[in-house]
This record gives structure tokens, C-alpha cells and sequence, in this order.
């Protein structure tokens, strides 16, 4: 196919050379009616792109124009069977591909360090999920995925499981080896299942880790706008050439689980996004390679600052900058002096700052690193290093099932209690460090153990969380199931 097309940008170009006239939704009216705060924040030119599914614009959930071709470029260019273009995030493709592959009751295979919209999706599909815990590497306490030894005592234990759910990369950019997983659940006739959030670039260039399209994954979902210069909510669903999926039972699938008015900004992002990946692959990967790892060494020459590479058969994507805070100091606290110079990271936890670098390192990027030193410099000067300890994530059991029905939950009475008085409670509602999103407790799950202990370190250290509320003197409280009611 010719990938020099953007059928869904070029229709919205003619669509509004036509000097249209709106008697149609949205409100706006191709930017005529927004007031002054409109006028000064909007440009009319963006908003005239911002359609509705008119004569010629097609229709996301019947698609058999102008999407429909920008859906078939996507595949092709990423070499699936089929693609569909999603503007509820990987949120949406998450929940669609795991309602379009499974059946209520099904027992499915979950990498437990999964986010939480797996989760939600598993709860709606009323699935019966056998956690299995990842590897974590002791000197970071980073994930390096699942064991194949870890994944095939689960596939022995139990065999009339469906499936198989990963995640890779990591929200840390580390990649495992997914190959033998995927093959050895497609000789027990399992479906696998990839939330590939953070890897849409992967097929853009050799530079990047190889996705788990390659590898033979039956449906991969991929965060467009995370890493291609796609607006926020759009997002890829590839259905593999030889996946055992209704690519039909995806498509009903996707059209429940988002909305029935989809943005038009966010499908043409989209579709400008897969060309961006098509002119990406024009690039020489050794000097895209040698790009990144310039930037790398340069920061660290620059700042005194450290960073983490991937453990031994663990690749690292490239656009993953794992910063280490200085000895004594947490990412946390290196996170905001690093926002009073401007610079804004996607992450920090107890350890670390997360950069997430541009496909082309160009213009701000290349002169930054004077900020970074000077974040560095005031933080030492202004807080003294603390004598800080760590406890591990999470527990190093391989094998987890849950112990209450996920859906009988819903109407279970709460309370707020403290944090630290929450050690031994049920869980009322689930408690996710956020970012990057992993619940650390389910909904009805029991507070104990070591992960107790990290939420604790989690929130001390000035961590925050979903399913939790902090007050104005920095105490946080938890929700629990009320043991009274």
C-alpha cells in the first residue's frame, strides 16, 4: 500500500476548503461559537478539523471509507492482520480485546504487574484470572517480566486455562523475551494477549526492541500518543496474521467500550502518526542508536547523575531514561527541583526519574542538560541526604488466584482509615501507586506482608496513590471494606 497517504487528514483538509456551513454537532461550529476564552486558547483552524461522521468523514464503528483505509495502512505498515484505531487510550483496547477473546468463567493467565486497566477489563468480562508474578531485578527493584520456567509450572498446574495476558515493555522501557512465552501458550491452543502501551514505536526502526507483533502475539494494544506524535487517547489494536481472534468479535467489542462520538482531532493524530512511523523507518538505525546514547552520556557527563541499564536478557528501549537519584535522596524529591527548572519528567518513585526522550532528539533536547545540573546542584544545597532504606516490591511467589468474585464487590460498604492502621484490613477499593499504574491491592484483597510495607515507604517518601485520600497535613487514609456492616 502507499504509505505516503493520510486519507483521514487529507478528507478533513477538503472538507473544510469547502468553507462549510454547520447545522450539525459539535457545539462549536467549526469554531464559530466559542467565545472570547475560546478564541484566545483554540485555534479555528483546529477546531474546523474537529468533525462529526459527515458525508465523505466515514463512521470509526462501521468504517468503510476514509478510516477504514487509514486502518488498513496502519496494518499493513505494522504488518497485522487487521488494525483498529482507538480514542480511549489503550484503556479501551485493553478491555475490548479481552471481552472479544474470552468468555465469563474462563480461567486466563495474568502477569501480575499489569496495569490497572487490564484489570477492569478482566472485572468486566467476569474472567477468572491465575496471577503470575514477575521477576524483579534486586539491585533496582524493576520488573524483568515473566520466567518462561515460572509460566510453564503455571501452564502444568493448570491446563484448561484460555489464555495468557503480558505486558511488555515495561512502563520502565525494559522488553523480556516474549517469544518463547507466546509459543509455548500457542501450543496449548491458548490465545496471548499484549498490552504493548508503551511500544508503538517499537516497529518504526531496527533501533527499538522488537514488538510482540513480531513475536506472534494474537492482539497487541499500543499507546499512540506515549510515543508517536499522537493527541492524547489515541491508540493502536493490532489483531495478528495468524491470531486465533474474530477480528469481527474485536470490532463489536471496541464499539461497546468507547464512545459512540469519536474525535475526529484524535483519528487524524492517528493516521498522521503511522506516516510518522512510516518516514521513521527511512532513518539509518545506527544513527538514530547512537542519537540516544549521545543524549545518555551527555547527561550523565553533565550532571554527575547515574543512569539504569537493563539486566542480562532484558533489552531496554531506548527512549526510557532511567535517572537514579543521588545517594540519599529519592526521585521523588530529584523530581521537583527538576520542575523548578521546567523540566518535567513522566515519572518518579522511591529511586528514581523517568524520561521519556523524543523519537528525534532535536532543538530544547540537545541543550537541556545545564538545567539538569543546576536541579541537581540547588537540590544538594537545599535538603541534606537521608539514611533511606527499601523493602521489595512485591512478593516473589509465582502463582496467585483471587479469592472473592470481582463483580459481587461493587456495593461492599467502606471506610477511611489510616494508612498505617490498614495492615491486615480487606481492601475496599484498589490501591495503585500512580504513576505507573500497577495496582499493588485489589478490591477485597487482604493489606499485608511486604506490599504493606512498601505502600507505606510509598506514600512516606511522597508517593501517591489512587484508592487512597490525603489531608491537608499530609496524612494519607485507605479505603477498607467495613467489617461491621
Amino acid at each position: 500500500m502507499n504509505q505516503e497517504q493520510m486519507p483521514i487528514v487529507d478528507a478533513l483538509r477538503k472538507h473544510k476548503n469547502k468553507q462549510p456551513i454547520s447545522f450539525h454537532v459539535p457545539g462549536h461550529k467549526n469554531g464559530e461559537v466559542i467565545g472570547r476564552a475560546g478564541q484566545a486558547f483554540f485555534s479555528k483552524e483546529m477546531l474546523q478539523m474537529d468533525q462529526t461522521e459527515l458525508t465523505g468523514l466515514d463512521d470509526l464503528h462501521d468504517a468503510e471509507g476514509i478510516i477504514a483505509e487509514a486502518q488498513q495502512l496502519a496494518a499493513d505498515l505494522y504488518g497485522a492482520e487487521s488494525t483498529l484505531f482507538l480514542v480511549g487510550g489503550s484503556t479501551a483496547g485493553n478491555h475490548a480485546m479481552i471481552l472479544a477473546s474470552f468468555q465469563r468463567e474462563d480461567t486466563v493467565f495474568v502477569q501480575r504487574d499489569v496495569h490497572k486497566s487490564i484489570i477492569n477489563g478482566l472485572r468486566l468480562a467476569g474472567i477468572r484470572p491465575v496471577f503470575l508474578f514477575p521477576e524483579y531485578d534486586q539491585k533496582t527493584y524493576l520488573s524483568k517480566g515473566l520466567s518462561v520456567e515460572s509460566v510453564n509450572l503455571a501452564f502444568a498446574k493448570y491446563p484448561h486455562a484460555k489464555g495468557i495476558i503480558l505486558t511488555s515493555p515495561s512502563y520502565y522501557g525494559w522488553v523480556p523475551p516474549l517469544a518463547p512465552i507466546i509459543q509455548k501458550a500457542h501450543e496449548k491452543k491458548m490465545v496471548v494477549l499484549v498490552d504493548e502501551a508503551h511500544g508503538a514505536h517499537f516497529q518504526s526502526n531496527d533501533a527499538f526492541p522488537a514488538s510482540a507483533l513480531e513475536q506472534g502475539a494474537d492482539v497487541v494494544v499500543q499507546s499512540a500518543h506515549k510515543t508517536l506524535p499522537a493527541l492524547t487517547m489515541g491508540a493502536y489494536l493490532h489483531i495478528g496474521k495468524e491470531s486465533y481472534i474474530s477480528s469481527q468479535a474485536v470490532k463489536e467489542a471496541a464499539a461497546v467500550v468507547q464512545t459512540s462520538s469519536p474525535s475526529y482531532l484524535v483519528l487524524s493524530s492517528l493516521d498522521m502518526a503511522r506516516y510518522y512511523v512510516h518516514t521513521l523507518r527511512e532513518c539509518e538505525p545506527n544513527q538514530l542508536t547512537r542519537s540516544y546514547e549521545s543524549f545518555q552520556a551527555d547527561l550523565e557527563k553533565n550532571t554527575g547523575l547515574s543512569l539504569v541499564k537493563a539486566t542480562e536478557k532484558i533489552e531496554q528501549d531506548p527512549l526510557k531514561c532511567i535517572v537514579k537519584a543521588p545517594e540519599g535522596y529519592s526521585g521523588w524529591t530529584l523530581q521537583h527541583y527538576l520542575e523548578q527548572e521546567y523540566i518535567y519528567s513522566e515519572l518518579a518513585d522511591q529511586d528514581h526519574v523517568l524520561l521519556v526522550l523524543p523519537l528525534r532528539l532535536e532543538g530544547n533536547y540537545l541543550t537541556v542538560f545545564p538545567k539538569f545540573q543546576q536541579a541537581v546542584s540547588t537540590m544538594m544545597a537545599q535538603v541534606p541526604p537521608e539514611n533511606r532504606t527499601r523493602v521489595s516490591h512485591l512478593p516473589t511467589f509465582s502463582v496467585q488466584e483471587t479469592e472473592r468474585e470481582w463483580l459481587e464487590m461493587f456495593h461492599v460498604k467502606q471506610k477511611n482509615i489510616e494508612v498505617e492502621r490498614a495492615s491486615g484490613k480487606i481492601a475496599g477499593v484498589d490501591i495503585i501507586p500512580y504513576p505507573p499504574g500497577i495496582p499493588l491491592f485489589f478490591k477485597g484483597e487482604k493489606i499485608t506482608g511486604e506490599r504493606f510495607s512498601y505502600l507505606l515507604e510509598w506514600v512516606q517518601q511522597g508517593g501517591r496513590i489512587q484508592g487512597g485520600t490525603v489531608d491537608r497535613k499530609g496524612q494519607w487514609y485507605v479505603s477498607i471494606m467495613d467489617e461491621d456492616e
